[in-house]
């Protein structure tokens, strides 16, 4: 069994270059995920001298992650965002949804991209009787909004279902082999091993250290998964983490397909060319993970599996991205916060984004604008979010979670955490994460040092792989 996202099999990643020189360009893009690649895309044939750095390698973050459906049927997120806001909005976002499913498939077939694209039915489905109303609810509220769905109760996966909606114009695809294809279309606009350190508003730029260099650009993209800046945006208040785990195993299936259900614990799936099943099962907000190995362990009940890895998430207080202007009237923007949609909404965030820096008209700048007002009264989970999101950093402040095989202790002075692995070898690395200092946890089955208060992770001896943290925790002996 590999430890390893399924996705990163066989693929040749075609390395780009790092940046190596001071530049002025008008904008940059920070991240190579699938938002960072979408805005890209649609900033290529405009007047704006674009580049986009990626502090490891393009699509390697939590794109290579996900289970890549490319689908509107997203669980509850449109009753949440009724109760949340109102049902207009709900409605605008499922526009936007079924929008992006479209911008994303006319992309690959207009560049005709070789990324495994299928037609993939989509199931919404119910496994306990207190559930049904829920799915009814969902029902009537896409077929108010002009969605050909209908009610079922045969589905082509094993799993126990009461009943299930169906939807039809949904794709699932190879996310690293759609990545790959736009970095090498647009190769000389890409640098890679390239992290950014700093912005600094200067006048009407900004300036960014880069490795050891200086980029001055009019325009500045945060599209990493969780923005490496605490202030100004106070994004831990206006969202929180959630950590879910993935396995992979060969099937032989008639038709290709994806599935979510209402219920909890969670599960979703999807097949890959009629040959495997993508199975996520059960996802925790990561103030309450206490033992990632005891969760995979778990997740490999519904095994056996010959891929696992697990995938983080932001979850925005009222179910909506934020995607927009950090401060008004001011040129540095973010793209995060996708509830764990991040492929319509990554795709869809590029084209945004790029409207706005272009100046065209877009019909979901407001509705994803990080400045939108969050109704605190209607929000009930904005105080219980703030709670986990401070719990997440006091728990991990106290260091590992789950510290079984973790030695903490003093090393030249230095707090430090030394993990021995199967082969006696120690690894030794600095104990806090440099984003805001939370403990780190040995993550044994994919060997990997996590945050679990924003999401950073770190190699088995310390080298960055995820941000928002922008340095390593390599310890270095003096």
């Amino acid at each position: 069994m590999e430890n390893y996202s399924f996705w990163k099999n066989n693929i040749d990643n075609n390395n780009c270059a790092s940046i190596n020189k001071n530049m002025n360009i008008d904008v940059l893009i920070v991240g190579g995920g699938i938002t960072g690649m979408s805005l890209l895309y649609h900033l290529n044939k405009s007047k704006f001298k674009t580049i986009l750095v990626e502090s490891n390698v393009c699509g390697h973050g939590v794109t290579s992650k996900s289970t890549a459906k490319i689908t509107y049927l997203q669980e509850k997120q449109y009753q949440n965002i009724k109760t949340f806001i109102n049902e207009e909005t709900a409605s605008l976002y499922l526009k936007s949804q079924r929008d992006a499913v479209k911008l994303l498939v006319d992309i690959i077939n207009k560049e005709n991209i070789s990324c495994d694209l299928e037609l993939s039915p989509s199931y919404l489905f119910v496994n306990e009787n207190r559930s049904l109303k829920k799915l009814n609810d969902e029902f009537i509220f896409l077929k108010n909004n002009g969605v050909n769905v209908e009610k079922v109760t045969d589905v082509p996966f094993d799993d126990k279902v009461l009943e299930a909606l169906r939807v039809n114009d949904t794709y699932t695809f190879h996310p690293l082999k759609y990545i790959n294809a736009l970095k090498d279309k647009f190769k000389n606009n890409i640098y890679e091993h390239s992290k950014l350190v700093s912005i600094n508003k200067v006048n009407d730029y900004y300036e960014c250290l880069i490795n050891d260099y200086i980029v001055k650009a009019k325009y500045v993209v945060i599209a990493t998964h969780y923005p490496y800046f605490i202030i100004p945006f106070l994004m831990p208040l206006k969202s929180s983490i959630e950590t879910s785990y993935i396995g992979v195993k060969k099937g032989n299936f008639k038709s290709n397909f994806n599935a979510i259900n209402l219920d909890k614990p969670c599960i979703s799936l999807r097949t890959y060319q009629n040959k495997y099943l993508i199975y996520l099962y059960q996802s925790f907000k990561s103030c309450n993970i206490n033992d990632v190995k005891h969760n995979f362990d778990i997740l490999n009940t519904k095994g056996p599996f010959d891929y696992i890895w697990t995938n983080k998430d932001i979850i925005t207080n009222d179910s909506m991205p934020f995607i927009g202007r950090l401060k008004k009237n001011e040129n540095l923007f973010i793209a995060s916060g996708y509830n764990t949609w991040g492929i319509t909404n990554g795709s869809l965030a590029g084209k945004i984004l790029a409207d706005i820096i272009l100046d065209n008209t877009n019909p979901y700048i407001d509705l994803f604008s990080p400045h939108r007002i969050l109704n605190i009264g209607k929000v009930i989970s904005f105080p219980i979010d703030v709670g986990r999101s401070m719990k997440a950093i006091i728990k991990n402040t106290k260091n590992n979670v789950n510290n079984s095989k973790v030695i903490y202790t003093k090393k030249d002075g230095k707090n430090v955490a030394i993990y021995k692995d199967k082969n006696g070898i120690e690894h030794i690395v600095l104990n806090k994460c440099p984003h805001m200092k939370c403990g780190i946890t040995l993550n044994e089955v994919e060997q990997t040092w996590d945050c679990y208060c924003h999401g950073s992770r770190f190699d088995i001896d310390g080298n960055l792989l995820e941000g928002p943290s922008n340095f390593d925790i390599k310890f270095k002996s003096e």
